[in-house]
């Protein structure tokens, strides 16, 4: 086959995708894109027409090879167009989480995965971003990473959008790794969000383990400051039944004190009529 062939077969399936889509069907777009194959849906998500941006888009989670556009998805996601910015950013995210639920292909190496989340997790720390992206490019990275984290955590949790923040706290695998101990801590002790600090501390205390063995280190990275932020959390809102508040309360079971056991009671004390 001559590279006219080639180039004559990836300009009808391109174009068989955007017909697709002009006609309102999506499912058939996508079918068309999965059928003409991953090096014709590369080339349609540089189109410079947006109908045939958004036809890649809506192919790249089926297609074979699938994995190799992510990089691809990133410069889409990267642009000026929020109409195809966060769908691209979506298909990435659906690509990188079936990755991380198989075991990797032969064809990919570590390398591979470490280039596409380093270049999802700048996409997600990139203030210039709106919101939704930037959650879809962090929970992007962290599918990708085999830590979980997909981004600096401590960075993460220094972001200016408290949205951003409330993501990067709940991200956090269980249980967390214990690298990932003093960023939680300081935003449980720091954090003017208190739902920043829940969070943190939801990722925090249920890494304990359940038989209350090795707390030390967690109550290390919490220390006095921590321990006080988690009662004054308690204690603000006594009755409560968010899951973070209940989860947050093992830190203070862990730590056995008369003050965070007072701060256990109010937990527990039903609502005042």
């Amino acid at each position: 086959m001559t590279w006219l062939h080639v180039l004559v077969m990836g300009a009808t399936g391109a174009a068989a995708m955007r017909a697709a889509l002009e006609r309102g069907d999506l499912d058939e777009a996508a079918r068309r894109g999965a059928i003409a194959g991953p090096a014709v849906v590369e080339r349609a998500l540089e189109a410079p027409d947006r109908l045939t941006r958004l036809a890649a888009i809506a192919a790249a989670p089926i297609v074979e090879d699938r994995a190799e556009l992510l990089l691809a998805l990133a410069r889409v996601a990267g642009g000026a167009d929020r109409r195809t910015a966060i769908p691209a950013a979506g298909a990435a995210r659906a690509i990188a989480r079936e990755l991380a639920s198989h075991d990797r292909p032969d064809d990919l190496t570590g390398d591979d995965l470490a280039t596409w989340q380093a270049a999802w997790a700048a996409l997600a720390m990139r203030g210039d971003r709106w919101i939704e992206l930037r959650i879809l490019a962090l929970d992007t990275a962290a599918a990708l990473d085999h830590a979980g984290l997909g981004v600096d955590l401590a960075a993460a949790l220094h972001d200016p959008d408290p949205a951003f923040r409330r993501a990067a706290a709940a991200i956090v695998p269980l249980p967390a790794p214990p690298a990932s101990y003093p960023a939680l801590a300081g935003a449980i002790t720091g954090d003017h969000d208190p739902d920043v600090a829940r969070l943190a501390a939801q990722s925090l205390c249920l890494s304990l383990d359940p038989a209350g063995q090795g707390s030390g280190p967690i109550l290390d990275a919490l220390g006095a400051a921590g321990l006080a932020r988690l009662r004054a959390l308690v204690i603000a809102d006594p009755a409560s039944t968010a899951s973070a508040i209940r989860d947050a309360a093992r830190c203070l079971a862990a730590d056995g004190s008369a003050e965070s056991a007072a701060a256990l009671r109010a937990l527990r004390s039903p609502p005042s009529r």
